[in-house]
């Protein structure tokens, strides 16, 4: 059997040793015009990609037989244009990486699975092999052309010429899908970063404030737009190992951690670094991440680095860190200047002095995702135009369709709020988007 061609429907093939998670899988995409294959093994799945163009693999983690990452592993060298899905229960997140690192899965989603989510997934996937393939498609369109530049070349100037304009328009056309493949990278990091909410609302609300108040420093010490960007990615993403780490070692303070639970600890920054290296764009970002519990003096981990061996990133994001651990749950002047006076003892030793100045200056002008405890939460419905950076969430933000954009909880920022203004634009809900508001409770 020939294999089909891109114009044809996209086709979906979801693996799972169970008839009636395939059936379940099978419904969520009936009305999608995609075609629906399955699988009961990653043997029969392996048969069926061999005569079948597949533009998204949705494999179970846990089959008898052959697992999940080693399926994608054997996948990925039949169909290495496929977006790779794996499910996976909480319990084997480190099968999950295995099948990042060695699959090339472009995601896991954890058992059992919300519908809406996995819908968004999946179509987000569908997106990334169209602009694979589209990709491919003009690159291959623009080397065949540069070909045909260099033979005619002695033959017709004006002919020449004439291409050479057409090679400047694939060009643009080229940088215009780079930038949307950027775009995916940016939708890539979001995806890391709400992983961190699912694994733990406190580490959540404590990566943004902590990203944050990192682009404020970093703005204030007039960084290029390129480091920048690195750093205020690792500091979104900074605690993004915990997530491969025990709840009693998240949970407790680090001065009451058993020899055992510090040697689990103290994993996070490489975990954190492992889990992102994958994606070469944020191999930058990862350095950073694994070094941002190093100490200015050599006392840190993992690697001991000292002074200006220290990523300049790690050092802005290590000082952002601590004061936010200081001062979490709280935006009181008082609270600040106190959290202020004990990092400024540890100058020289844990931090470097000269990140002092521009990350006082950030600090004393912060914004935190937490409401103070002088105020109460009211909820407030508003337009997406009237919405600002450091908004909290009351309520999920579902589309007219009823696609989910947002969770509840979540902490707009610039990019949240303009994707929900695109969204209300081509699919309007009938509400508005509710927030919580702050209101001063009155002495008695």
């Amino acid at each position: 059997m020939a294999k089909d061609s891109y114009k044809e429907k996209l086709k979906i093939l979801f693996v799972d040793d169970e008839e009636g998670v395939l059936r379940s899988l099978g419904r969520l995409f009936f009305d999608e015009d995609f075609v629906i294959l399955t699988a009961p093994s990653g043997t029969s799945g392996l048969e069926i990609l061999k005569s079948n163009n597949v533009a998204v693999i949705v494999s179970d983690q846990k089959m008898p037989g052959m697992s999940g990452a080693e399926f994608l592993e054997k996948a990925k060298r039949i169909a290495p244009d496929s977006i790779r899905i794996v499910l996976t229960g909480y319990a084997d997140i480190n099968a999950a990486m295995d099948a990042i690192n060695k699959g090339g899965a472009y995601r896991y989603i954890t058992k059992p699975w919300d519908d809406n989510d996995l819908i968004i997934t999946v179509l987000n996937a569908i997106e990334m092999y169209k602009l694979g393939k589209e990709n491919k498609r003009l690159t291959e369109l623009t080397r065949k052309q540069n070909e045909e530049l260099r033979k005619w070349s002695a033959e017709l100037e004006g002919y020449v010429q004439q291409q050479t304009i057409d090679l400047t328009n694939q060009n643009k056309e080229l940088q215009k899908l780079n930038t949307r493949l950027r775009k995916n990278i940016k939708e890539f990091i979001l995806t890391f970063y709400n992983l961190i909410e699912l694994r733990n609302k406190s580490l959540y609300i404590h990566s943004n404030n902590v990203a944050t108040l990192v682009s404020d420093i970093v703005q204030k010490m007039g960084l290029p737009d390129s480091d920048a960007e690195a750093i205020i990615t690792a500091a979104q993403l900074h605690d993004i190992g915990k997530i491969g780490i025990s709840d009693t070692v998240i949970l407790k303070n680090t001065k009451e951690f058993s020899s055992d639970e510090m040697a689990d600890y103290i994993r996070h920054p490489v975990i954190g670094q492992s889990v992102i290296d994958t994606v070469e764009d944020l191999r930058h970002a990862g350095t950073l991440i694994r070094h941002h519990h190093e100490w200015y003096n050599g006392n840190g981990f993992p690697d001991k680095l000292k002074y200006e061996k220290i990523p300049l990133g790690s050092r802005i994001i290590s000082i952002a860190d601590k004061f936010e651990k200081l001062t979490f749950g709280s935006s009181a002047q008082e609270e600040t200047e106190n959290a202020l006076i004990k990092i400024k003892l540890l100058l020289g030793s844990q931090f470097d002095p000269d990140m002092f100045k521009p990350f006082s200056e950030a600090a004393r002008n912060r914004t935190t995702a937490a409401l103070p405890e002088a105020e109460e939460k009211v909820e407030v419905e508003m337009k997406p135009g009237d919405l600002a950076p450091g908004f909290v969430l009351s309520k999920d933000v579902r589309s007219g369709t009823g696609l989910l954009l947002l969770r509840k909880g979540a902490v707009l920022n610039e990019k949240s709020i303009e994707t929900m203004r695109r969204s209300y634009h081509i699919d309007p809900a009938k509400s508005g988007v509710f927030i919580w508001s702050k209101r001063r409770r009155e002495k008695a």
